[in-house]
């Protein structure tokens, strides 16, 4: 089969355009992860919500860390707040900046 090579060139061209805007920077990540973080955590798919957030922190170690850091941070901070140990907040920050030594 030939292809004419203006329908190449034309096909090549919808293609990229359908790319643009489709994808966010670091930046733009860091910008939306508390948001993603919340849905998370109030059971929403955020995935499907915030689905460039989500390419990006598939793609990018350092944002993926970022989020995970932040969601273990705010789902301890939830358990530790609804617990009947007054001083399990205070156990908490102290493991979270100082953690322990393998």
């Amino acid at each position: 089969m030939f292809v004419n090579r203006d329908f190449f060139i034309a096909v090549i061209k919808e293609i990229a355009q359908t790319r643009d805007g489709e994808e966010i920077g670091c930046e733009e990540c860091f910008e939306q992860v508390d948001r993603f973080v919340e849905m998370e955590l109030s059971g929403l798919d955020a995935a499907r919500a915030m689905p460039l957030v989500q390419e990006h922190l598939e793609i990018c170690g350092e944002c993926r860390e970022e989020f995970e850091v932040l969601l273990i941070a705010l789902q301890a901070t939830e358990v530790a707040s609804t617990s009947p140990d007054p001083t399990a907040l205070d156990r908490l920050l102290r493991s979270v900046h100082h953690p322990p030594t393998p």
